[in-house]
């Protein structure tokens, strides 16, 4: 199956080579040359449906016991927290929907927990689930694999972050790259849909020191006790509104900005060129409509977004998750063995991906230089243990042979990718086209761009795959917004306050609701409004 092509690589981007980056191809390929290659797409390995152990029988369970607890008729309350009742074991593990979902309705959200145990699947969610399918199979060829330990279905997952990882370094791109993080002391887990190394919107990166550098600017000059306006608008108490939603910006010269872009743009290109990667997440939507970073509608996607930025890069440079935290959470043996079965299935696979290696077009005006084979030749005696095209499966699942021994050279390819490679001589900064990382950002020195997108697809059928393509829109990571939302949010979960509805602004949502007719905090906006105009018409009346 061919896809679309790409002619560039993340090892060659600026007309250098990456240590490492190219082992997959068998030779280093300068971007400037053209050079095309046709994307083969990796293997993507999923349980079995027959598996006797994995996460699909896990849910079952999972849903059998939500059923069971929801059936007991009880002559007191619940009175524990959402987190002690749906996200402590034997329960699943907190996600990131169960944090961005919130966002859109706290209410809603509690509803959805105490009556179904997690969200319903609608028709568009099952509509989006085929798309994003759709786009992961462009890269991938799907293989079911039969799980037999709850070991091996945790190494399933490991391993197919390891292919992912190999993918972005070897072609540029890499979909539904499953992270763990820590968020305020929980574990916490997602899924990212892209990472690339096409940036999306090189105007708006141009922007970014410039960005950084008014926040910390604005921030420097406000006494310690007192809160900027923008800060306050962030508040989780004030809907987490931004400036510029309170005050219409009418009057910025689009004349000034378009300057301001255009001269951070080119004291951005003075800057040595190095390999970026950039996060984007797909929504699909039923229509035409795409709406802005300000509006309340996409804050779950910022917030989402947000978070895996934070949660991916934290991976990559510190030890928050280990494989001894993940082993107690989901009650796994980190040591154990995997079981021969699936290191002989998951290594029989090694013979179709060699096939589709060998079956790749190259562009017959390429010509190979002395210069390419030098750098080939000492990519391939690079000292780094990730795996590569050149490796064996089955032998690198022998050396792995338990969670312990794999999760450690997942945490090699995750440096390898996204670590900057040293450069001493060379001040720049490695997420932003900047000569020194901003403040913001020294927590999360990689390749990782702050510049976040969310991309959306029409759901509607169509047989013209680019007119489903409705738009785009990215913004800059910002952390203040993300732990203002966080530490609020996890006061809710962990039974400190109760649950919000909107406030009326966003009163549009609960048309949409499927628990409006029984939503307290609707009947109770409502009821305060009647007493309001009651109030009102009798003040009219006993003036006259």
């Amino acid at each position: 199956m061919q896809v679309r092509r790409l002619a560039r690589c993340l090892g060659c981007l600026g007309g250098r080579s990456l240590p490492g980056r190219h082992a997959g191809l068998g030779r280093t390929v300068h971007a400037q040359r053209r050079f095309q290659v046709t994307l083969v797409p990796r293997l993507r390995l999923v349980e079995h449906p027959n598996s006797s152990e994995g996460r699909e029988k896990e849910r079952e369970r999972q849903a059998a016991r939500h059923l069971e607890a929801t059936n007991e008729v009880t002559a007191e309350e619940d009175t524990r927290s959402p987190m002690e009742r749906f996200r402590r074991p034997p329960n699943k593990a907190f996600s990131v929907t169960d944090l961005i979902s919130p966002a859109w309705c706290e209410l809603q959200y509690w509803y959805t927990l105490t009556k179904h145990g997690r969200k319903r699947r609608t028709p568009a969610m099952k509509m989006g689930s085929t798309i994003h399918k759709t786009l992961e199979d462009e890269i991938y060829t799907t293989v079911p694999v039969e799980i037999t330990t709850k070991e091996d279905a945790l190494a399933l997952r490991i391993w197919n972050i390891i292919q992912g990882l190999q993918l972005l370094r070897d072609y540029g791109i890499t979909r539904e790259l499953e992270v763990w993080g820590l968020v305020d002391g929980e574990l916490v887990t997602g899924v990212i849909d892209q990472l690339s190394i096409e940036c999306p919107d090189s105007a708006l990166e141009a922007t970014a020191a410039s960005y950084y550098a008014d926040i910390e600017a604005t921030r420097a000059i406000m006494p310690e006790y007192q809160m900027s306006l923008t800060d306050y608008l962030l508040a989780p108490s004030r809907g987490g509104r931004k400036l510029s939603d309170v005050y219409a910006r009418e009057d910025e010269e689009p004349e000034a900005a378009a300057l301001e872009a255009t001269s951070s743009q080119s004291s951005s290109e003075q800057l040595p060129s190095i390999p970026r990667i950039y996060l984007t997440d797909v929504k699909t939507r039923g229509s035409a409509s795409v709406p802005t970073v300000k509006s309340s509608s996409f804050r779950p996607t910022q917030l989402q977004l947000q978070l895996y930025y934070h949660m991916l890069n934290r991976l990559v440079t510190s030890d928050d998750v280990t494989i001894d935290l993940l082993a107690a959470r989901y009650n796994l043996d980190a040591q154990r063995p995997f079981t021969d079965a699936f290191i002989h299935e998951v290594g029989g696979l090694n013979d179709q991906y060699f096939d589709a290696l060998s079956n790749q077009e190259f562009d017959p005006d390429f010509i190979l230089t002395q210069e390419d084979a030098e750098n080939a030749s000492s990519s391939s005696k690079s000292p780094s243990s990730a795996p590569t095209a050149s490796q064996d499966f089955t032998s690198i699942l022998t050396s792995h042979n338990n969670l312990t021994s794999l999760w450690t050279l997942m945490k090699e390819s995750l440096r390898l990718t996204f670590l900057p490679p040293s450069q001493p001589s060379i001040s720049v900064a490695p997420s932003i086209p900047s000569e020194f990382q901003p403040a913001l950002l020294e927590p999360y020195p990689t390749l990782l761009s702050p510049l976040l997108t969310a991309k959306y697809i029409s759901s509607k059928p169509t047989t013209d795959v680019e007119r489903r393509i409705l738009g785009s829109r990215s913004f800059l990571f910002d952390p203040t917004s993300m732990n203002s939302y966080v530490a609020d949010q996890m006061e809710w979960w962990r039974g400190a306050r109760s649950p919000r509805g909107v406030e009326v602004m966003d009163a549009w949502k609960c048309r949409i609701c499927e628990f409006r007719d029984e939503c307290s905090w609707r009947q109770e906006r409502e009821w305060d409004y009647s007493r309001r105009r009651q109030q009102k018409l009798d003040i009219e009346m006993n003036a006259t």
